[in-house]
Parts: C-alpha cells; structure tokens; sequence
C-alpha cells in the first residue's frame, strides 16, 4: 500500500517569510510610520499613508496565499481578482495623489496610462490566462 502525502509546497505555510522580505515589510512599514507621524497635522495625507499601507500589505498576503493555493481550486481563483482589485486600488491611489501636483495635460496622460494597465492586467490576468491552449 502506498500512502500519499501532500507535497510541502501544496500545505499552506505562514511562517516560511524570508529574511529579505521580513527586512522590506519593516522598513516600509518604518517610513511609513515616520511620514505618517510629519504629517500628523494634515489628517488626508495620514488616511492616505495608512490605508495605502494597508493595501500593500493585503496584496502581499493574498500574492502569498495564492501561491499557496491549490492549483485549480476556487481559492485560488478568488485570489486573482483580490490581487488584480488591490493592484488597480493601488496604481488609481497613487496616480490620484501624483496628479494633483501635475500640470493638466499630464495629468491626463497619467490617467489613460493607469486606465490602460488596470485594462490591460485584467486582460492578461483573466482572458488570456483563462484560455485553454
């Protein structure tokens, strides 16, 4: 008889982050605290710093559960719209906070260029994954 066990890399595993990325976490979260604490007084900024955090720390966690996801599993694809819907809360963020300092014009070319890679990632991500060779 032959008893089968699930590979290592198809258990989910919370504890295996790196020192690399234990070092990232933290100094982002460092600056962040930091910027966050400079900008004590102009309390948009401070939701801004705070929940954009909270964004990117999302993202990381769901990238890494959906790694570990099984293959093939619903999990697995509901991550890849968590992922592909915080990667687009992100760049439209970010690109709202970068076009209030910009002149019109590019302000403008840098919301078609936000509207094309939130377009274009879901393309890639969800149409042409999905198809069937």
């Amino acid at each position: 008889m032959s008893t089968a066990t699930a590979s290592p890399l198809l258990k989910p595993k919370w504890n295996d982050l790196s020192f690399v990325s234990f070092l990232g976490s933290g100094s982002l979260a460092v600056n962040s605290i930091i910027a966050a604490y400079r900008s004590r007084d102009d309390i948009p900024t401070v939701l801004f710093i705070v929940i954009s955090n909270a964004v990117i720390f999302s993202l990381l966690w769901s990238v890494h559960a959906h790694e570990r996801a099984l293959r093939g599993s619903k999990q697995k694809k509901w991550y890849k719209i968590v992922i592909w819907s915080l990667a687009a809360l992100l760049n439209v963020g970010f690109a709202w906070k970068v076009a209030q300092v910009l002149p019109l014009l590019m302000s403008a070319v840098l919301w078609v260029l936000v509207a094309a890679c939130t377009i274009g990632t879901f393309y890639l991500y969800f149409v042409v994954a999905d198809r069937k060779p």
